[in-house]
Protein backbone atom coordinates (compact mmCIF):
# COMPACT_ATOMS: atom_id res chain seq x y z
CA UNK A 1 0.00 0.00 0.00
CA UNK A 2 1.55 3.28 -1.15
CA UNK A 3 1.38 6.23 1.26
CA UNK A 4 0.77 9.62 -0.31
CA UNK A 5 0.07 13.25 0.50
CA UNK A 6 -2.19 14.71 -2.19
CA UNK A 7 -1.50 18.40 -2.88
CA UNK A 8 -4.35 19.85 -4.92
CA UNK A 9 -6.01 22.94 -6.36
CA UNK A 10 -9.36 21.16 -6.08
CA UNK A 11 -12.30 23.21 -7.32
CA UNK A 12 -10.86 24.29 -10.68
CA UNK A 13 -10.84 21.45 -13.21
CA UNK A 14 -13.00 18.56 -11.96
CA UNK A 15 -10.20 16.03 -12.27
CA UNK A 16 -8.81 17.01 -8.84
CA UNK A 17 -12.01 15.85 -7.14
CA UNK A 18 -12.03 12.69 -9.24
CA UNK A 19 -8.40 12.03 -8.29
CA UNK A 20 -9.18 12.34 -4.58
CA UNK A 21 -12.11 9.91 -4.87
CA UNK A 22 -10.01 7.55 -6.99
CA UNK A 23 -7.13 7.55 -4.50
CA UNK A 24 -9.43 6.34 -1.72
CA UNK A 25 -11.44 3.86 -3.80
CA UNK A 26 -8.64 2.14 -5.73
CA UNK A 27 -7.48 0.03 -2.78
CA UNK A 28 -3.80 0.73 -3.52
CA UNK A 29 -3.29 4.04 -1.71
CA UNK A 30 -3.03 5.06 1.94
CA UNK A 31 -3.95 8.74 1.94
CA UNK A 32 -1.93 10.33 4.73
CA UNK A 33 -3.33 13.80 4.17
CA UNK A 34 -4.56 16.40 1.70
CA UNK A 35 -3.10 19.88 1.22
CA UNK A 36 -4.56 22.64 -0.92
CA UNK A 37 -2.82 25.23 -3.07
CA UNK A 38 -3.52 28.28 -5.27
CA UNK A 39 -5.81 31.19 -4.51
CA UNK A 40 -8.57 30.51 -1.94
CA UNK A 41 -6.99 27.48 -0.33
CA UNK A 42 -9.34 27.58 2.67
CA UNK A 43 -12.37 27.06 0.42
CA UNK A 44 -10.53 24.38 -1.50
CA UNK A 45 -9.86 22.60 1.78
CA UNK A 46 -13.59 22.71 2.59
CA UNK A 47 -14.40 21.11 -0.76
CA UNK A 48 -11.83 18.37 -0.11
CA UNK A 49 -13.55 17.71 3.22
CA UNK A 50 -16.90 17.32 1.42
CA UNK A 51 -15.43 14.58 -0.74
CA UNK A 52 -13.81 12.82 2.19
CA UNK A 53 -17.11 12.94 4.10
CA UNK A 54 -18.93 11.44 1.11
CA UNK A 55 -16.42 8.59 1.23
CA UNK A 56 -16.77 8.14 4.98
CA UNK A 57 -13.13 9.21 5.42
CA UNK A 58 -13.48 12.44 7.37
CA UNK A 59 -10.56 11.43 9.58
CA UNK A 60 -8.05 12.18 6.79
CA UNK A 61 -6.51 15.58 7.66
CA UNK A 62 -6.88 18.45 5.20
CA UNK A 63 -4.63 21.51 5.44
CA UNK A 64 -5.00 24.80 3.57
CA UNK A 65 -1.76 25.82 1.90
CA UNK A 66 -0.25 28.74 0.06
CA UNK A 67 -2.57 30.75 -2.16
CA UNK A 68 -0.05 32.99 -3.88
CA UNK A 69 2.82 31.94 -6.17
CA UNK A 70 6.41 32.37 -5.04
CA UNK A 71 6.66 35.38 -7.38
CA UNK A 72 4.15 37.21 -9.58
CA UNK A 73 3.84 35.33 -12.87
CA UNK A 74 4.71 37.01 -16.15
CA UNK A 75 2.02 39.33 -17.48
CA UNK A 76 0.73 37.04 -20.22
CA UNK A 77 0.29 34.07 -17.93
CA UNK A 78 -1.17 36.29 -15.21
CA UNK A 79 -3.98 37.43 -17.52
CA UNK A 80 -4.99 33.82 -18.17
CA UNK A 81 -4.87 32.99 -14.48
CA UNK A 82 -6.89 36.00 -13.34
CA UNK A 83 -9.84 35.29 -15.64
CA UNK A 84 -10.11 31.68 -14.43
CA UNK A 85 -13.08 31.13 -12.09
CA UNK A 86 -13.94 27.75 -10.54
CA UNK A 87 -17.60 26.68 -10.42
CA UNK A 88 -17.50 23.68 -8.12
CA UNK A 89 -17.55 25.49 -4.76
CA UNK A 90 -21.36 25.34 -4.80
CA UNK A 91 -20.97 21.72 -3.68
CA UNK A 92 -19.81 22.91 -0.25
CA UNK A 93 -23.33 24.25 0.37
CA UNK A 94 -25.09 21.30 -1.27
CA UNK A 95 -23.07 18.60 0.54
CA UNK A 96 -22.32 19.85 4.06
CA UNK A 97 -20.47 17.37 6.23
CA UNK A 98 -19.08 17.15 9.73
CA UNK A 99 -15.37 17.36 8.99
CA UNK A 100 -13.43 20.61 8.75
CA UNK A 101 -9.92 21.55 7.59
CA UNK A 102 -7.25 21.06 10.23
CA UNK A 103 -5.59 23.96 12.01
CA UNK A 104 -2.03 24.61 10.96
CA UNK A 105 -0.15 25.18 7.73
CA UNK A 106 0.10 22.80 4.80
CA UNK A 107 3.85 23.28 4.35
CA UNK A 108 4.52 22.44 8.00
CA UNK A 109 2.30 19.35 7.69
CA UNK A 110 4.21 18.16 4.61
CA UNK A 111 7.63 18.67 6.20
CA UNK A 112 6.74 17.23 9.62
CA UNK A 113 4.87 14.23 8.23
CA UNK A 114 7.46 13.19 5.66
CA UNK A 115 10.49 13.81 7.85
CA UNK A 116 8.87 12.00 10.77
CA UNK A 117 7.73 8.98 8.80
CA UNK A 118 9.31 5.56 9.14
CA UNK A 119 8.72 4.74 5.49
CA UNK A 120 8.56 6.70 2.30
CA UNK A 121 5.60 8.96 1.66
CA UNK A 122 5.12 10.02 -1.96
CA UNK A 123 4.11 13.61 -2.61
CA UNK A 124 1.47 13.81 -5.34
CA UNK A 125 1.04 17.45 -6.39
CA UNK A 126 -1.81 17.84 -8.89
CA UNK A 127 -1.91 21.65 -8.82
CA UNK A 128 0.69 24.42 -8.90
CA UNK A 129 3.88 23.42 -7.10
CA UNK A 130 3.97 26.27 -4.56
CA UNK A 131 3.51 24.16 -1.41
CA UNK A 132 6.03 21.55 -2.55
CA UNK A 133 8.66 24.17 -3.44
CA UNK A 134 8.17 25.89 -0.09
CA UNK A 135 8.50 22.59 1.79
CA UNK A 136 11.72 21.72 -0.09
CA UNK A 137 13.09 25.19 0.67
CA UNK A 138 12.24 25.02 4.37
CA UNK A 139 13.66 21.50 4.67
CA UNK A 140 16.07 20.58 1.83
CA UNK A 141 16.51 17.07 3.31
CA UNK A 142 12.97 16.37 2.14
CA UNK A 143 14.42 15.61 -1.30
CA UNK A 144 16.22 12.56 0.10
CA UNK A 145 13.22 11.41 2.12
CA UNK A 146 10.44 11.44 -0.48
CA UNK A 147 9.61 10.99 -4.15
CA UNK A 148 7.28 13.17 -6.21
CA UNK A 149 4.69 12.07 -8.74
CA UNK A 150 3.27 15.26 -10.22
CA UNK A 151 0.68 16.18 -12.80
CA UNK A 152 2.11 18.96 -14.88
CA UNK A 153 4.15 19.97 -17.86
CA UNK A 154 4.41 18.88 -21.47
CA UNK A 155 7.37 17.99 -23.69
CA UNK A 156 5.56 17.14 -26.94
CA UNK A 157 5.43 20.79 -27.96
CA UNK A 158 6.54 24.04 -26.44
CA UNK A 159 3.57 25.23 -24.41
CA UNK A 160 2.97 25.95 -20.76
CA UNK A 161 0.71 23.50 -18.95
CA UNK A 162 -1.63 25.16 -16.42
CA UNK A 163 -0.14 23.84 -13.15
CA UNK A 164 3.37 24.90 -14.13
CA UNK A 165 2.20 28.23 -15.58
CA UNK A 166 0.52 29.22 -12.30
CA UNK A 167 3.87 29.15 -10.48
CA UNK A 168 6.85 28.57 -12.79
CA UNK A 169 9.37 29.59 -10.14
CA UNK A 170 8.01 26.94 -7.77
CA UNK A 171 8.29 24.33 -10.51
CA UNK A 172 11.87 25.44 -11.14
CA UNK A 173 12.66 24.85 -7.45
CA UNK A 174 11.02 21.42 -7.42
CA UNK A 175 12.75 20.13 -10.56
CA UNK A 176 16.07 21.35 -9.21
CA UNK A 177 15.76 19.98 -5.68
CA UNK A 178 17.09 16.48 -6.38
CA UNK A 179 14.03 14.44 -5.35
CA UNK A 180 13.01 11.55 -7.65
CA UNK A 181 10.27 12.94 -9.91
CA UNK A 182 7.74 11.28 -12.16
CA UNK A 183 6.22 13.89 -14.48
CA UNK A 184 2.74 12.99 -15.71
CA UNK A 185 2.11 15.67 -18.32
CA UNK A 186 -0.25 16.57 -21.13
CA UNK A 187 1.64 14.25 -23.49
CA UNK A 188 -0.28 11.36 -21.91
CA UNK A 189 -3.10 12.81 -19.81
CA UNK A 190 -4.95 14.39 -22.75
CA UNK A 191 -5.56 10.87 -24.05
CA UNK A 192 -7.64 10.02 -20.95
CA UNK A 193 -11.08 11.44 -21.66
CA UNK A 194 -14.41 10.25 -20.23
CA UNK A 195 -17.36 9.99 -22.60
CA UNK A 196 -20.95 10.77 -21.62
CA UNK A 197 -21.82 7.12 -20.99
CA UNK A 198 -18.91 6.76 -18.57
CA UNK A 199 -19.88 9.94 -16.73
CA UNK A 200 -23.43 8.68 -16.44
CA UNK A 201 -22.22 5.31 -15.17
CA UNK A 202 -20.30 7.07 -12.41
CA UNK A 203 -23.40 9.03 -11.42
CA UNK A 204 -25.66 5.97 -11.52
CA UNK A 205 -23.56 3.93 -9.06
CA UNK A 206 -25.74 5.18 -6.19
CA UNK A 207 -23.20 5.91 -3.47
CA UNK A 208 -22.88 9.40 -1.95
CA UNK A 209 -19.45 9.85 -3.51
CA UNK A 210 -20.81 9.00 -6.95
CA UNK A 211 -23.63 11.50 -6.69
CA UNK A 212 -21.16 14.16 -5.54
CA UNK A 213 -18.68 13.42 -8.34
CA UNK A 214 -21.47 13.53 -10.92
CA UNK A 215 -22.73 16.86 -9.59
CA UNK A 216 -19.20 18.28 -9.57
CA UNK A 217 -18.81 17.29 -13.21
CA UNK A 218 -22.05 19.11 -14.05
CA UNK A 219 -20.96 22.21 -12.13
CA UNK A 220 -17.66 22.15 -13.98
CA UNK A 221 -19.40 21.75 -17.33
CA UNK A 222 -21.64 24.75 -16.75
CA UNK A 223 -23.78 25.38 -19.80
CA UNK A 224 -21.70 23.21 -22.11
CA UNK A 225 -22.78 19.62 -22.66
CA UNK A 226 -19.78 19.06 -24.92
CA UNK A 227 -17.14 19.28 -22.17
CA UNK A 228 -15.77 15.89 -21.24
CA UNK A 229 -13.65 15.32 -18.12
CA UNK A 230 -10.01 14.55 -18.84
CA UNK A 231 -8.32 12.40 -16.20
CA UNK A 232 -5.11 14.41 -15.86
CA UNK A 233 -4.86 14.12 -12.07
CA UNK A 234 -6.20 10.58 -11.55
CA UNK A 235 -3.45 9.32 -13.86
CA UNK A 236 -0.80 10.88 -11.60
CA UNK A 237 -2.35 9.03 -8.64
CA UNK A 238 -2.37 5.78 -10.61
CA UNK A 239 1.30 6.10 -11.54
CA UNK A 240 2.19 5.94 -7.85
CA UNK A 241 1.01 2.34 -7.52
CA UNK A 242 1.23 1.08 -11.13
CA UNK A 243 4.00 2.69 -13.21
CA UNK A 244 3.08 0.33 -16.06
CA UNK A 245 0.18 2.60 -16.96
CA UNK A 246 2.66 4.83 -18.83
CA UNK A 247 5.89 4.48 -20.74
CA UNK A 248 8.44 6.84 -19.22
CA UNK A 249 11.74 8.31 -20.38
CA UNK A 250 14.54 9.73 -18.19
CA UNK A 251 14.71 13.40 -19.14
CA UNK A 252 16.44 16.60 -18.10
CA UNK A 253 13.66 19.16 -17.62
CA UNK A 254 14.27 22.90 -17.56
CA UNK A 255 11.37 25.09 -16.42
CA UNK A 256 11.32 28.38 -18.32
CA UNK A 257 10.75 31.38 -16.04
CA UNK A 258 12.05 34.35 -18.04
CA UNK A 259 10.17 34.29 -21.33
CA UNK A 260 6.73 35.90 -21.68
CA UNK A 261 5.87 33.63 -24.60
CA UNK A 262 7.12 30.38 -23.07
CA UNK A 263 6.81 31.18 -19.37
CA UNK A 264 6.13 27.90 -17.54
CA UNK A 265 7.18 25.62 -20.40
CA UNK A 266 8.89 22.38 -19.35
CA UNK A 267 11.75 22.17 -21.82
CA UNK A 268 13.71 18.92 -22.33
CA UNK A 269 17.43 19.67 -22.58
CA UNK A 270 20.54 17.62 -23.30
CA UNK A 271 20.77 14.98 -20.58
CA UNK A 272 24.36 14.06 -21.49
CA UNK A 273 25.41 17.55 -20.44
CA UNK A 274 23.16 18.05 -17.41
CA UNK A 275 22.02 14.61 -16.27
CA UNK A 276 18.33 13.81 -15.82
CA UNK A 277 15.93 15.07 -13.17
CA UNK A 278 12.65 13.35 -14.05
CA UNK A 279 11.01 10.25 -15.43
CA UNK A 280 8.67 11.80 -17.99
CA UNK A 281 5.57 9.97 -19.22
CA UNK A 282 5.67 9.83 -23.01
CA UNK A 283 3.05 7.25 -24.02
CA UNK A 284 0.31 5.07 -22.54
CA UNK A 285 -2.55 2.66 -23.15
CA UNK A 286 -5.30 5.14 -22.41
CA UNK A 287 -8.09 2.59 -22.86
CA UNK A 288 -6.69 0.40 -20.11
CA UNK A 289 -6.40 3.28 -17.66
CA UNK A 290 -9.79 4.86 -18.38
CA UNK A 291 -11.48 1.47 -17.97
CA UNK A 292 -9.65 0.90 -14.70
CA UNK A 293 -10.69 4.33 -13.45
CA UNK A 294 -14.37 3.91 -14.34
CA UNK A 295 -14.48 0.41 -12.86
CA UNK A 296 -12.92 1.75 -9.65
CA UNK A 297 -15.56 4.45 -9.28
CA UNK A 298 -18.49 2.22 -10.21
CA UNK A 299 -17.71 -1.20 -8.72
Amino acid sequence: MKKIILDTDIGDDVDDALALAFALLCGEIELVGVTTVFRDTARRAELACCILDALGRGEVPVYAGLGKPLFDPASKGKADIEKHRPRQMEAIRQYPGPSRPAAGRAVDFIVDTVMGSGGEITLVPIGPLTNIAAALTVEPRLAQKTSICLMGGCIGNMRAEWNILCDPEAAHVVFGAGAPITMVGLDVTEKCRLDNAQVQAIGDAGRPINRLCFDLIQLWRGDSTLKHPILHDPLAVAMVFDPAFCETRPTAIHVETRSDRLNGATVPIRSDAFGTNAEVCVDMDSGRFVSFFVNTLTS
